[in-house]
C-alpha cells in the first residue's frame, strides 16, 4: 500500500514538533527563527500566489505571514502573524509543524529568545517561487496539497514579478533564491522574470535550482545566464536510477542540457553562472562506483563542482553509507559534500564566488530532497 507523502510528513513533523517543545521545556530553553529575525537571506519565500511564507516547504499555507499583493513586505514582516510566530518561539512553542525540520530553527536560552522576539530586522534577501508547475512527479512530492494552497495561482504574473523585484530593491537585498516547489524553467516567461529582477537589482546574487530537462533552448539558456549560481538536480548516473526518485526524469537529456549550458557560458567567456551538479544520495545511488562515475561525468561536462546531498525522505531511501562510510567522509563533512573542479580555461573565474567574503555556508542555502 502506497504511503501518502503529505500525511506521512504531517505525522513525522507533528511528533518531532512535540518532542522538540518538550526537550526545550525540560532544558529551560526556547527558540529563535533565523528567517523571522531577518538574519538569513534565503529564509522568506514569496509563493506563486504572492503569499509570503516563513519557510521553503509551505505545502498547505500554514506558514503564510501575509499577502504581498495587498500589503507591503515591511508591514507583513512586522505584522500580527509574524509577530505572533516570534512570540510563540520565545515561549518555547513552534508556530507550525514545519518548524520542527527547518534549518533556520535554533534552540537558545530563554533570555536570548526574548531578545530575538523583538530585535529582528528586515532580511537582506528573499526567495521567489516563480511557479509551482513542474514536469516531474518526484517520490516525496505533495503536488495536490501544494496546488490547493496556491489557490489556482500556479505562476507569478509579470506584474507580480515587478512587485517582487521592487520589494527586493527597497530592502537593499543582496541575495535572491529563484526556486521552490516547482521547476523555475517550466515558466515560458522565465527570461523576462529574471530580467525584471535584474533590472531593479543589478548587483543582487541570484541562485536557482532546476531538474535540467527544460533548459533546452537558447532562450532558456539566456535566462540561466542571468543568475549567479545554477544547481542541476540529477540524482544518479542512469535514467532508471534517476527515476527511482525523480519520476519522469531523463538522465541523458538532463546531462546533455548541463553540458550545453556549460558550453553556452564558456563560449562567451562569461563570469557567471557558477554551474553545479546536485546529486542527492539515496540507498539506490550510493555505491562507490556510482559516485565515482558521477564525479567523472561532472568533470567531463566542465561544471564548477558536484555536491552530494543527504536525502532524508523517503525514509526507506536513506543512505547509511553516506552517514558512516569513510568513502563519503573523504568528500567533506556534514550533509552537503562538495567536490570542486578547475574552471574551464576558456572562461574567467566567477567573482560572485571567488571574491565573496562570507563562508560557503552563507552563500548556499541548505537544499535537500523532499524537504
Amino acid at each position: 500500500m502506497a504511503i501518502n507523502p503529505y500525511l506521512y510528513r504531517r505525522f513525522v513533523l507533528a511528533v518531532l514538533r512535540r518532542w522538540l517543545e518538550l526537550a526545550a521545556m525540560v532544558r529551560g530553553r526556547r527558540f529563535r527563527c533565523r528567517s523571522l529575525d531577518g538574519t538569513d537571506r534565503h529564509g522568506i519565500f514569496i509563493s506563486s500566489n504572492m503569499a509570503v511564507a516563513c519557510n521553503c516547504q509551505d505545502l498547505d499555507g500554514s506558514g503564510q505571514i501575509g499577502d504581498l499583493r495587498t500589503t507591503s513586505f515591511a508591514e507583513i514582516f512586522t505584522g500580527p502573524t509574524a509577530t505572533g510566530f516570534r512570540r510563540q518561539l520565545a515561549r518555547g512553542k513552534l508556530p507550525v509543524d514545519r518548524c520542527a525540520a527547518c534549518w533556520h530553527l535554533q534552540s537558545v536560552p530563554a533570555t536570548e529568545a526574548q531578545q530575538w522576539a523583538t530585535a529582528y530586522s528586515l532580511p537582506k534577501g528573499l526567495s521567489v517561487e516563480n511557479t509551482v508547475a513542474c514536469n516531474l512527479r518526484c517520490l516525496s512530492c505533495c503536488r495536490p496539497e501544494i496546488l490547493r494552497s496556491r489557490r489556482g495561482a500556479v505562476s507569478l504574473t509579470l506584474e507580480d514579478v515587478e512587485i517582487v523585484a521592487r520589494t527586493m530593491a527597497g530592502l537593499g537585498a543582496e541575495h535572491c533564491g529563484f526556486y521552490n516547489l516547482g521547476e523555475p524553467f517550466f515558466s515560458p516567461r522565465v527570461r523576462q522574470e529574471l530580467e525584471t529582477i535584474r533590472r531593479h537589482n543589478p548587483q543582487i546574487k541570484i541562485l536557482t535550482t532546476t531538474n535540467g530537462l527544460l533548459i533546452d533552448t537558447d532562450d532558456k539558456r539566456e535566462a540561466a545566464l542571468l543568475v549567479d549560481h545554477v544547481l542541476f538536480s540529477l540524482d544518479g548516473v542512469t535514467t532508471p536510477m534517476v527515476r527511482r526518485y525523480q519520476r519522469g526524469g531523463d538522465f541523458d537529456k538532463a546531462y546533455q542540457n548541463l553540458n550545453d549550458l556549460v558550453d553556452f557560458r564558456n563560449r562567451r567567456g562569461l563570469d557567471r553562472p557558477r554551474i553545479e551538479w546536485k546529486y542527492v544520495v539515496f540507498r539506490w545511488n550510493d555505491s562507490r562506483a556510482d559516485i565515482r562515475r558521477a564525479i567523472a561525468l561532472a568533470q567531463q561536462a566542465g561544471v564548477d563542482a558536484i555536491q552530494f546531498l543527504f536525502a532524508r525522505t523517503p525514509v526507506y531511501g536513506i543512505s547509511l553509507p553516506f552517514l558512516f562510510s569513510p568513502f563519503f567522509r573523504k568528500l567533506g563533512r556534514g550533509r552537503l559534500r562538495v567536490v570542486e573542479f578547475e574552471r574551464c580555461p576558456s572562461a574567467r573565474p566567477a567573482p560572485a564566488i571567488a571574491d565573496r567574503q562570507e563562508p560557503r555556508a552563507a552563500w548556499l542555502p541548505r537544499t535537500r530532497a523532499g524537504g
